[in-house]
């Protein structure tokens, strides 16, 4: 952290970091909290995934990790969009570990980088072969 910022800035730490003991459920992230009746309904807890994720709802949907991830938001009081975004590109709750084996596999990181998480699946046989996506041949 560089010198002209405290510690009170920093959006990523929780009340708890801060020395706030008065609201532990106090939102961390930079963006504030996520209204709860937004995400009571799993199409609108979608839209509002998309607009913050950057990915459309099909697309969400294809990750075959909404209905979990709806139900982990729910399953939280915490509802800020930082943990939301984390849930979707990581596939866990801040602090906590994956939900399932699943969500970390289908997590936006890996579409992202256009790149498959380790040990989910295999390259094929000859794949050392190719050049990587976007690489060049030597």
């Amino acid at each position: 952290m560089s010198d002209d910022r405290t510690a009170a800035d920093d959006p990523y730490q929780t009340s708890e970091d801060r020395g706030a003991a008065d609201d532990p459920y106090e939102p961390y992230g930079p963006w504030g909290p996520v209204e709860e009746d937004e995400l009571a309904d799993l199409d609108e807890f979608l839209r509002v995934c998309a607009e913050l994720t950057g990915f459309d709802v099909p697309e969400l949907r294809a990750t075959g990790m909404a209905d979990e991830h709806h139900r982990t938001a729910l399953a939280h009081r915490v509802r800020d969009e930082h943990a939301l975004v984390h849930l979707w590109y990581v596939g866990s709750w801040p602090g906590e570990a994956p939900t399932s084996a699943r969500a970390h596999d289908h997590g936006l990181v890996w579409r992202t980088f256009r790149a498959s998480p380790p040990g989910a699946t295999a390259p094929g046989h000859g794949s050392w072969a190719e050049a990587p996506y976007g690489g060049e041949q030597r």
